[in-house]
């Protein structure tokens, strides 16, 4: 009877541990998560990222001119340069967005996608202005530094110091310093959880609110989405490697904390916060660890979890969602 026991737990055991394999998914496996209006999109090229690919990317991202306001004659744009966190960092260049005669509004931070080392202002240029007309708040897109010129913390600095500036300004801008949130896109959603983080510990201005949109938890590569999505047209894990690498430099420890959000042991005390993830993208599972995390140390979280999306797709409803975030939390 016990050896009988014994094989059926081993079975068990060994059954339990085949069910979780994960492998990397053939194009055509792959195309199967998609909703089938974007399955043609596995049929892109994929593209390995080099150093000289970022550069050329950041070339044709510096000719864009900045598309044109649907609403922009209800929308004020100023366009400046704020200081950097110390002495001897550049400045950094922001686009404030605000309704008319604003005064005494939520301020809301913005940070753009990229990988960390190439992205615009310019492709959330529309999206800031909807956030500041609809959501009837201030709105800072930050133009933070790339790596691996900039490595880290050089982002989250440039981050924490337009924080800084927002809080210091806010009723030069038509803001209210109560009343920030913080938010980005993929590698700008990893330095905004980040910035949450940073600013607590610093005992820097309160944040009422996180905006977390696909974003990287860490750079764990033992996720099935990681495993799964390794050479796909987008972004493939394949990548996160070498991305890696450019952001925490040379001698730099991708589990510092602060690098990604889901290196923080601490997650008490962080602002509510909303996460979109995408079901095809490689940093799925990595952004629903974080939130799950979240959850569980009692931090007011909504998760939104798209399936069939690949990893900067406009995710639906994401915008208005946010807008009653915002309206829930900057008040």
């Amino acid at each position: 009877m016990k050896k009988y026991l014994l094989f059926l737990i081993l079975f068990l055991i060994s059954g339990l541990s085949f069910a979780q394999q994960y492998h990397s998914l053939s194009l055509q496996e792959a195309e199967k998560r998609l909703l089938p209006q974007f399955r043609s999109m596995i049929n892109s090229p994929i593209k390995d990222i080099t150093l000289d690919e970022v550069k050329k990317e950041r070339k044709i991202q510096a000719e864009m001119s900045w598309p044109e306001l649907k609403n922009k004659d209800s929308v004020d744009v100023i366009q400046s340069k704020i200081p950097g966190l110390n002495s001897k960092d550049p400045e950094i260049p922001v686009t404030i967005y605000k309704p008319k005669n604003a005064k005494d509004l939520p301020i809301f931070l913005w940070f753009h996608g990229g990988g960390f080392v190439y992205g615009t202002p310019k492709w959330d240029h529309q999206r800031c202005a909807d956030y500041a007309l609809k959501g009837n708040a201030v709105v800072i897109n930050v133009d933070y530094r790339f790596a691996p010129e900039y490595p880290f913390p050089a982002a989250l600095h440039d981050a924490y110091a337009s924080l800084l500036w927002a809080n210091k300004n806010a009723e030069n801008i038509g803001g209210n310093p109560k009343l920030i949130a913080v938010g980005g896109s993929s590698a700008g959603a990893g330095i905004s959880g980040s910035l949450a983080q940073y600013s607590r510990d610093q005992k820097g201005p309160k944040i009422s609110l996180q905006v977390l949109e696909i974003p990287p938890g860490d750079f764990g590569m033992n996720y099935p989405s990681v495993i799964e999505f390794k050479k796909v047209p987008g972004l493939k894990s394949d990548d996160f490697p070498i991305l890696k690498d450019f952001y925490i430099g040379k001698n730099g420890n991708s589990k510092e904390k602060y690098v990604l959000p889901g290196n923080i042991k601490d997650v008490s005390n962080l602002p509510p916060s909303v996460i979109f993830v995408a079901g095809a993208d490689p940093l799925r599972d990595s952004g629903l660890a974080y939130a799950d995390r979240l959850i569980k140390a009692g931090i007011f979280t909504e998760l939104h979890v798209s399936t069939g999306y690949a990893h900067g797709m406009p995710l639906p409803e994401n915008m208005e969602i946010t807008l009653r975030m915002m309206k829930q939390f900057l008040k």
